[in-house]
């Protein structure tokens, strides 16, 4: 009997580590092909960096770091390749390359909540891409880590049930779902931990973190900021709710007061499973 092929998806956050080592170390995996990958946008803070290197140090996960490779050719997909912590970019070059991937037809812009594409080129056909390659086929099911906190706005256990192709293991191994409180304890008891708040995320400036979120980013440190700036006058689009350019955002960074003016209510995302 053929073993079954499990593409485990690890995005640089708490949920899908824990959700990685629980795969890693359940008998109830152990007789799957395993294959863990992390999707690298260009854009990852250097805390989540340190986060994935852990994993690899400490639990010896065997992790893949992978990037999407793009074309400006008519007809050509998304494809995949193997960096590791050394030579992966960390200065939106990937994330350059998928944009212009994604208008090399017609003109599309950069992505933002009215054209929410980033994931889907970034992270979900670069990966499906690599996994096809390892896999050998298009037949796997993958691990993605949501918790209990994402239901029932982004999955539920009945859709779950009926899904051949995703399964969610924080939700469905446990006596209960995990949620931000059985991780906290989790980490509390770990080697390791991932150094950030949790209001700062994966990609610094994602347009899918509340306002009050990416004012908190700018003022920590954002290192992108001249990249979103310098996408926005090549594709003359914006990136931001309520049509925010980078330079609002900016200046409403530079007067700490202005955070009190803005609900912390963002959209969910994929990089922070």
């Amino acid at each position: 009997m053929s073993r079954q092929n499990l593409l485990v998806t690890v995005s640089g956050g708490r949920s899908s580590a824990m959700m990685a080592r629980h795969i890693q170390m359940s008998h109830k995996y152990k007789d799957y092909n395993k294959l863990y990958v992390f999707c690298n946008t260009g854009q990852e803070r250097h805390e989540t960096i340190d986060f994935l290197k852990d994993i690899v140090k400490y639990w010896k996960i065997p992790l893949n770091i992978i990037e999407g490779v793009y074309s400006l050719e008519h007809g050509v997909g998304v494809k995949s390749k193997i960096v590791d912590f050394d030579t992966m970019d960390m200065q939106s070059m990937v994330f350059s390359e998928a944009i212009a991937h994604v208008n090399k037809n017609k003109w599309i812009g950069v992505p933002n909540s009215a054209t929410p594409y980033c994931s889907e080129y970034l992270k979900i056909r670069p990966s499906h891409h690599f996994a096809k390659k390892i896999f050998g086929t298009t037949k796997y099911v993958k691990a993605l880590g949501y918790r209990r906190e994402d239901m029932p706005k982004r999955i539920t256990l009945a859709e779950l049930k009926h899904d051949a192709t995703r399964i969610a293991p924080l939700l469905t191994d446990f006596d209960r779902p995990i949620g931000h409180r059985e991780l906290n304890h989790f980490y509390d008891n770990n080697e390791f931990k991932l150094r950030i708040h949790s209001d700062l995320g994966n990609c610094e400036m994602c347009y899918k973190k509340s306002t009050k979120n990416l004012i908190k980013s700018i003022q920590t440190g954002a290192t992108h900021i001249d990249w979103y700036r310098d996408k926005q006058n090549q594709y003359g689009d914006l990136f931001f709710r309520e049509n925010m350019s980078i330079d609002d955002l900016v200046k409403l960074a530079e007067n700490s007061t202005q955070l009190d003016m803005f609900e912390n209510v963002g959209d969910g995302c994929v990089c922070n499973f």
